[in-house]
């Protein structure tokens, strides 16, 4: 992809700077690993945090412009779909895009980083939408 030229974003690392508590908020309360489903966490609060996560995400991907719009296709246009269709949220406008992906290999390096943490932080949004899903009536409300 033309995002990636010129640098193998598979052997980076991930770059995370929300000022979330996603991971916080959504943890188990009272569990000590084992084998028991039995576990509470406040759910208000855990989708409140995760929507403040994507809020984040989008707004510091829209800082990124791509001429094939990529980003835009791809992963802003989820994002949006992911907030409107299970938050009830309409996209937030951020500012212009100010950091040009065909020009700065800095800017595609640190695009790269973060868009492996948001791929990290999926994961952890995935399995509190599940456990929402499949658990919720043990959910403290």
């Amino acid at each position: 992809d033309h995002l990636f030229r010129g640098l193998n974003c598979t052997e980076q690392s991930a770059e995370l700077h929300l000022r979330t508590q996603t991971l916080h908020v959504c943890s188990p309360q009272n569990s000590k690993c084992s084998d028991s489903a039995d576990f509470t966490f406040d759910q208000d609060k855990c989708l409140q945090s995760v929507l403040e996560d994507l809020k984040q995400y989008r707004a510091m991907f829209k800082t990124y412009s791509d001429r094939n719009h990529t980003l835009e296709q791809l992963v802003l246009r989820s994002i949006d779909d992911l907030m409107q269709n299970c938050f009830s949220a309409p996209p937030t406008e951020a500012s212009r895009p100010v950091i040009s992906m065909e020009d700065s290999f800095e800017g595609r390096l640190k695009l790269c980083k973060v868009l492996k943490a948001f791929q990290i932080r999926v994961v952890t949004i995935n399995r509190v939408v599940h456990h929402i899903l499949t658990v919720a009536p043990g959910v403290n409300q």
